[in-house]
């Protein structure tokens, strides 16, 4: 938690490995243990930005993310389920055929940040999922949504590690 600048993009970018620019120095441990250099392979990150391609519909941009990202030998049908099950666990089946269209027009901010959180799922992260500011640009009934979904997403096992722009009580 921080205000604007503090650096919670920045230290979440090096945790992740996945820094754009500069130079990172030192090793990272977890448990006394030095990490992988595979974790990088091992964790999935929700950007704060939503990108996602406006002519697709949510269930093409899981199936798009799943196929590129899972395994090789992994076989269709798999792939296929595990969209569907991703889907499902998102609550997202009421718009799971909708085209995505552009911020403003097509799905809305909080299912948009659902969808973003999917395609990363579609991944199968084996160690953790980063999130960056999930709830911002959220209104509070749409923050409290994406946080209990990542309550959920927890109590299945998935480790999570998240930043978060000015939080209110109200979402712990």
């Amino acid at each position: 938690m921080g205000v604007s600048g503090a650096g919670k993009t920045t230290l979440l970018d090096a945790l992740a490995q996945r820094m754009p620019s500069g130079v990172i120095q030192g090793e990272f441990y977890v448990d006394g243990r030095p990490l992988p250099a595979s974790l990088k392979s091992d964790v999935d990150y929700v950007r704060q930005q939503d990108v996602h391609l406006e002519t697709s519909t949510v269930r093409e941009a899981l199936l798009f993310s799943a196929m590129l990202r899972q395994p090789f030998d992994v076989p269709k049908s798999e792939k296929l389920a595990s969209v569907e099950e991703i889907i499902h666990l998102l609550n997202m089946d009421d718009f799971a055929d909708a085209v995505v269209g552009l911020p403003g027009k097509g799905l809305n901010v909080e299912q948009r940040k659902r969808l973003s959180i999917g395609v990363e799922l579609a991944g199968k992260p084996a160690l953790l999922l980063f999130l960056n500011e999930p709830t911002s640009g959220l209104d509070s009934q749409s923050s409290k949504a994406i946080l209990a979904l990542l309550r959920k997403l927890a109590a299945g096992g998935l480790s999570i590690l998240c930043t978060i722009h000015q939080p209110s009580a109200m979402l712990f």
